[in-house]
């Protein structure tokens, strides 16, 4: 091989290739060959890394799509510092996962969902996981007693927001003693108001009983069976004998599983509050009368 040496290019002479590279060592198919304005290094007569001409450098390619970019052959990894923002990722439909110890901890997957302690979007997967779209965005399960953990430190005030179009509905929030679970309430939400004359009508419509749920025979309890509930709708979510339509695998769903019916308990408060108020009224009646005959 034939080599220039002068003050302009430096040391030059032929290209070479993967096979015969331009510069090598004892072995004839390792080393460095060039092609326009392109370096790239060989090993075994094929390329392992490149220096294209836009200084992009790919290991295991040599065609970077980004600034760093490494390929197994069929997956393909880069990191991309583009207008602003350092882009990390995949070019190919493959998920990202995190390691630590040699193991998987964090993945967000091609759908992008986020994935903490699990690899899988699974309900029956222990994990945390932030999925972009479906019917849970949040799902958070460990085999602990604790799934959740909430913690304040040095102040009192919200730990949860709960909104809709930006709009707050609820929160969930703590003076320092306790915990509070709020809703919309504010008098400026409400119009159209009249005060509940009905309350001991309503009220006996419902029908509360002792009972034990299935999966706990040993403990009885008191509550209502949600579709009794007439006399307060809102305070019931779902209807009656629901099934599901359809298999859903992701959230291990079959078709014809029941979809249980909710209550929202709180929601009779003030159903309870005013026919309360309407017995008060009869019993004050009737002590103003019992008084005046015993005053006769």
């Amino acid at each position: 091989m034939a080599l220039n040496i002068n003050g302009t290019t430096g040391i030059s002479g032929v290209d070479g290739s993967a096979s015969a590279p331009a510069l090598q060592g004892t072995d004839s198919n390792t080393g460095i060959n060039f092609a326009s304005d392109t370096v790239n290094i060989n090993t075994g007569g094929a390329t392992r890394a490149t220096v294209d001409s836009s200084g992009r450098l790919g290991i295991g390619l040599t065609n970077p799509t980004g600034k760093f970019a490494v390929s197994d052959g069929s997956v393909v990894g880069e990191i991309n510092p583009n207008g602003g923002i350092c882009y990390i990722g995949t070019r190919s439909n493959h998920p990202i996962t995190f390691l630590t110890n040699a193991s998987g901890k964090m993945t967000i997957d091609i759908s992008g969902n986020l994935l903490v302690g699990t690899s899988s979007t699974s309900n029956g997967a222990s994990g945390t996981k932030v999925e972009s779209s479906g019917q849970k965005l949040v799902n958070i399960r460990n085999s602990t007693n604790t799934n959740v953990f909430l913690n304040k430190v040095g102040v009192n005030g919200t730990f949860m927001t709960f909104s809709k179009d930006s709009s707050t509905k609820g929160t969930i929030t703590t003076n320092g003693t306790s915990t509070a679970y709020n809703i919309s309430s504010d008098y400026r939400l409400k119009e159209n108001e009249t005060l509940i004359s009905d309350g001991i009508t309503r009220l006996k419509t419902l029908k509360p009983y002792r009972f034990n749920w299935k999966s706990n025979p040993a403990e009885t309890v008191d509550g209502f069976f949600a579709h009794e509930v007439t006399a307060v709708p809102e305070a019931i979510w779902g209807e009656k004998d629901a099934v599901e339509p359809e298999d859903n695998e992701e959230n291990e769903i079959k078709k014809g599983d029941p979809i249980y019916q909710q209550i929202d308990q709180s929601k009779l408060v003030p159903l309870l509050t005013a026919a309360l108020q309407e017995a008060i009224a009869k019993i004050e009646v009737l002590e103003t009368k019992v008084a005046a005959l015993e005053a006769g």
